[in-house]
């Protein structure tokens, strides 16, 4: 296990026991008697490493300021939505002089010291998270780096995040779906880990609440991941039945293509038979045909805000809502 001491709140100053017990001549667990214990190590046993604290305390602090390196944390580089995203980080990264590394390490209990280790060797600045983490393991990472959560993020945490509010904007896609006369609502969502996906079926039922219509628990589909493989066989089935919806509010525009091609699959006409809406405006939404009625998220804008939040260098609540907007094309 490594041990990490915290040298003062003002900066984000860390140094290693091991480098402590090594200039101070001594093993890493004395400096951690030193630390929790010291009554139990001699007076000159505590100066020495005391002293040798203060040495590396100083060094790291002259360090801090060639810190030039971000790392984004990505989880999934094959989903078109964090595309966007990662050019928004490049943008403000380059504009600032900063490197960016764009990572897709699984953050857990089980990789989280290697992971604090190579922050350390690589020099990092900080990290833009697009992954939501426990609130143990942020707090674990935020010891050692500054951290700015970007799009999913951690409801309870006090780490600074841009996002959306996904409900809102869920409950608009789902309003639109029933002004355009629809009244079997389906919802097509991604894995319930993730805070998108909760806050966005909650937007759903709200407005299918305030439309006076029945949330129906068989059409509230959780995928394992946003893909179009999986979805696509899912929707085929539910079309195919004698009770099937009418409408699909997509948490994502690659799901939204899914039942497009469904539909077609079985000659429904869209939006006659079957309305459909998508959320992200990514391309797919454009150049599928009929072409997609989507929710905007600013994509660009909350990668770029992530890396600005992350420059002001400060652990303090600071949350930015960025505005979302309803694009109505062919599918409504």
């Amino acid at each position: 296990m490594k041990y990490f001491i915290e040298l003062g709140v003002d900066q984000l100053v860390k140094v290693n026991a091991y480098e402590v017990a090594k200039k101070a001549h001594v093993s890493p667990s004395t400096v951690s008697r030193v630390l929790n214990h010291r009554s139990e190590v001699s007076v000159d046993t505590a100066q020495r490493v005391d002293e040798a604290i203060d040495s590396l305390k100083f060094r790291k602090r002259m360090d801090e300021s060639k810190k030039d390196l971000i790392i984004v944390n990505v989880p999934e580089l094959s989903n078109l939505f964090y595309t966007e995203i990662l050019e928004g980080t490049k943008a403000a990264s380059n504009a600032s002089g900063f490197k960016l590394l764009i990572d897709q390490t699984e953050i857990n209990i089980e990789s989280i010291d290697d992971f604090i280790e190579s922050l350390d060797e690589l020099n990092v600045y900080g990290i833009v998270l697009l992954n939501q983490l426990s609130t143990k393991l942020l707090n674990i990472l935020s010891k050692h780096t500054r951290v700015v959560q970007c799009c999913e993020y951690n409801m309870e945490s006090n780490l600074p995040a841009v996002s959306i509010d996904d409900c809102a904007a869920a409950k608009l896609a789902t309003e639109q779906l029933i002004a355009s006369g629809k009244n079997k609502l389906a919802i097509l969502n991604g894995p319930h880990n993730f805070k998108y996906s909760n806050e966005r079926e909650r937007g759903f039922k709200m407005a299918l609440a305030k439309g006076n219509l029945k949330f129906n628990e068989e059409w509230n589909i959780s995928l394992p991941a946003i893909n179009y493989d999986i979805a696509y066989p899912i929707v085929s089935q539910m079309l195919n039945s004698v009770n099937r919806p009418n409408a699909f509010f997509c948490v994502s525009d690659t799901l939204g293509a899914a039942v497009i091609s469904a539909a077609r699959k079985y000659n429904f006409k869209i939006p006659e038979d079957i309305s459909v809406i998508g959320f992200d405006n990514t391309i797919i939404s454009k150049i599928i045909s009929p072409s997609l009625t989507t929710i905007n998220q600013p994509k660009f804008q909350e990668g770029y805000s992530a890396i600005e939040l992350l420059r002001k260098s400060n652990q303090k609540k600071n949350h930015l809502f960025l505005k979302t907007e309803l694009i109505v094309r062919e599918t409504t």
